[in-house]
């Protein structure tokens, strides 16, 4: 065996020993103890205190009239004037329709010298009674004569003052369905006068939202983006609709000039009670496994709960809720990824306590 041969036989034994000797002094060797370090998963969370919050329940609305009525004639003949015309604005008394009297007039002249003849008879009897040339029967009967004469009279008065059909109140005449020389019959519609001012404003609330309204409460009506805010409830129903099942509410709103009209979609807004509150973000609304709205807590030692809340106002900033604590700290990052009773670390961001 040569030289080089055998130098590569001892180099590559020494290598060899060099390798064992280190697996053997590994072997012999004591490991040290390690422990792994726990891990949490981590959230975001926000430290959040109860608030007074003023609650707004808004539904949608139709303006309706305050009054509609269709004014009637109460006795019969020609139309011989019309006074007002469709779409005018008229005052109470104001007359729309009027009849000719045709002999309406010579009736209650008439009926004015019967009543002073009956008057007259009646007064003669009582003198006659006094000095004992009357009886009792003939008194009787000038007084039943002086009766019928004044019934006459008043009829025949009321004839003449119901042959202007007038406005019962301030309004508008939606319609006018005669026109000069239609013949009109007693109950037979001369016009329909609708009240604009004030102005109702009707809504449905639900089984729910109608607890918590009360008459007189402040309202806003908005109509074609424009806010009206001097409405107030005036009307909250008993019975629910049988076809909706919600009830009905009624607001009134100043409405100067008469300039909105009936039959507009509107939205009304009624101020409720304020309530105590958390304002929170609604990114950390989670459902239920009922079905339920909840939220991710943080109680003792860091652990995770869920609490069930009701959202009672939503805002810009986030949604109201109630059914927290007064103070809470709440998962607004990461609640989809944990469960109740397991322990978070936690990562504080802005507090929404003021």
């Amino acid at each position: 065996m040569n030289n080089n041969v055998r130098f590569a036989l001892m180099f590559v034994l020494a290598i060899a020993v060099w390798f064992s000797s280190g697996f053997i002094h590994t072997s012999d060797s004591t490991k040290p103890d390690i422990k792994a370090a726990e891990s949490y998963t981590k959230v975001q969370v926000i430290n959040s205190s109860e608030q007074l919050f003023s609650r707004t329940l808004s539904m949608l609305a139709t303006t309706e009239p305050n009054r509609a009525v269709n004014v009637l004639a109460q006795v019969s003949g020609k139309i011989s004037a019309i006074l007002a015309e469709e779409g005018s604005s008229v005052a109470q008394g104001q007359g729309i329709c009027e009849i000719d009297a045709e002999d309406r007039h010579l009736r209650l002249k008439q009926a004015q010298a019967a009543l002073d003849n009956a008057s007259i008879a009646y007064r003669g009897a009582l003198k006659l009674k006094s000095v004992g040339y009357q009886s009792e029967l003939a008194i009787s009967q000038a007084k039943a004569a002086l009766a019928t004469a004044r019934t006459n009279r008043k009829r025949a008065q009321l004839d003449v003052e119901n042959l202007r059909v007038k406005a019962p109140f301030a309004g508008i005449v939606e319609s006018r369905p005669v026109e000069i020389g239609d013949f009109i019959m007693p109950g037979q519609r001369c016009a329909t006068v609708v009240e604009l001012s004030p102005l109702k404003v009707e809504a449905l609330a639900t089984e729910l939202e109608i607890g918590n309204l009360a008459l007189d409460a402040r309202a806003e009506v908005v109509v074609a983006g424009q806010t009206y805010s001097d409405a107030a409830v005036s009307f909250l129903a008993r019975q629910a609709n049988a076809a909706t099942k919600g009830y009905r509410v009624e607001a009134l709103m100043d409405n100067p000039e008469q300039r909105l009209r009936a039959g507009i979609s509107a939205k009304l807004k009624v101020q409720l009670a304020a309530v105590r509150a958390h304002l929170i973000p609604a990114s950390s609304i989670l459902l239920g496994d009922k079905g339920n709205s909840v939220v991710r807590i943080v109680i003792d030692e860091q652990r995770v709960a869920s609490a069930e809340i009701v959202a009672v106002g939503e805002t810009t900033e986030g949604i109201w809720v109630t059914g927290l604590p007064k103070a809470v700290v709440l998962v607004t990052v990461g609640q989809n990824y944990i469960i109740d009773g397991e322990r978070v670390e936690l990562s504080f961001s802005v507090s929404r306590t003021k």
